[in-house]
């Protein structure tokens, strides 16, 4: 009966954890200066490509990012970790962006006919 309320309790949690807004969590950036005073701005990415392309581009910024996740020490690591964690949130909201706009282009196209 224990291993069962465990589970349970790991899915409940797991369950908070997986549908609570991401964007939420993420800090601006003069709260992100706060932490970290020496490091740089970062400058507004440009807008991301469409299609296969815009895909591509972004598997290989995360694949860069890993890479230097996993190349780093200390510090250094938790800073790469929130880089790429920030770059993750980022592509995941803006491939929500653009499933809302399909299906928006879809409703109005059914609608049309």
């Amino acid at each position: 009966m224990k291993s069962r309320a465990t589970v349970l309790t790991a899915m409940l949690v797991t369950s908070a954890l997986t549908t609570a807004p991401a964007h939420g969590w993420q800090v601006s950036p003069e709260e992100h200066a706060k932490h970290h005073p020496d490091a740089k701005a970062e400058k507004a990415s440009p807008p991301p490509a469409k299609g296969m392309a815009g895909m591509k581009a972004a598997d290989a910024k995360l694949d860069e990012l890993v890479a230097k996740m996993n190349a780093a020490k200390g510090q250094a690591k938790v800073d790469a970790i929130a880089e790429l964690l920030t770059a993750l949130v980022q592509q995941h909201q803006g491939m929500h962006a653009n499933m809302g706009q399909m299906m928006s282009k879809m409703k109005d196209a059914g609608a049309a006919k």
